[in-house]
């Protein structure tokens, strides 16, 4: 993938917008994103009218409907990257036309634990390490190529939300980091894999490791009381 100052970004979100909100804080993130699209009205959209960032509303009774609808939006914005923040499958001809362009966030480590309660699931199943993944959509359910991880073992006397919140915190930095990747064109796809051009993988908590100042720099606020950020 070849290296562009300021890839075009925009994101799709049903959801609450918690690591967007955090992202869209960060100048070198807020930059590349040239819009919001939601398919309802959810706390994404609110975080894009808090930001200034154009949000596009595409209310449609069906993922197809949908789909349709945001391709031709992403095509007439010249949109280069999608980042999803989506609870239903992409479908139809907006797969091919964005192939390994969109990136998707997940609280846990993939293939494990897919689908809309990763975490809660893992915490079910006893797991000794929880985590996050950054992937490329595909086809199937949190099913594509793996572009970045992070890991946390997982402390049964620990308060889950105090977890789940280091969590929330991951995603926020992997997120700016793996947008720092594409702008430097650092990002390739070979075969079923993601390979990252100078990559390190010394770091315990991220593979790769992060290489991006402002990410490994990044201060997310405590979470509220007991409250949890929904990405």
């Amino acid at each position: 993938m070849t290296a562009s100052a300021t890839p075009r970004c925009a994101a799709v979100a049903s959801t609450g917008g918690a690591v967007l909100n955090v992202a869209l804080a960060q100048p070198s993130f807020a930059r590349h994103l040239v819009g919001i699209v939601c398919d309802r009205e959810c706390g994404a959209a609110g975080v894009a009218r808090r930001h200034g960032v154009p949000l596009t509303m595409l209310v449609e009774p069906s993922a197809a409907a949908f789909c349709d609808r945001l391709l031709a939006w992403l095509r007439a914005n010249d949109v280069q990257w999608v980042i999803a923040f989506y609870t239903r499958l992409f479908v139809g001809p907006l797969l091919s036309a964005y192939r390994d362009r969109i990136l998707n966030l997940h609280p846990s480590l993939l293939p494990a634990f897919k689908g809309l309660r990763p975490f809660e699931d893992a915490l079910a199943r006893g797991v000794r390490f929880v985590g996050t993944t950054i992937h490329l959509v595909d086809e199937q359910m949190d099913e594509g190529k793996i572009v970045l991880q992070s890991v946390v073992p997982l402390d049964p006397h620990r308060d889950p939300a105090d977890i789940r919140h280091v969590l929330f915190e991951h995603q926020c930095r992997s997120l700016l980091q793996a947008i720092r990747w594409i702008a430097a064109g650092r990002l390739v796809v070979e075969g079923p894999r993601v390979v990252v051009r100078g990559a390190r993988y010394d770091d315990p908590v991220f593979s790769p490791a992060l290489d991006d100042p402002e990410a490994r720099a990044l201060q997310v606020p405590p979470r509220p009381g007991n409250a949890r950020p929904v990405p």
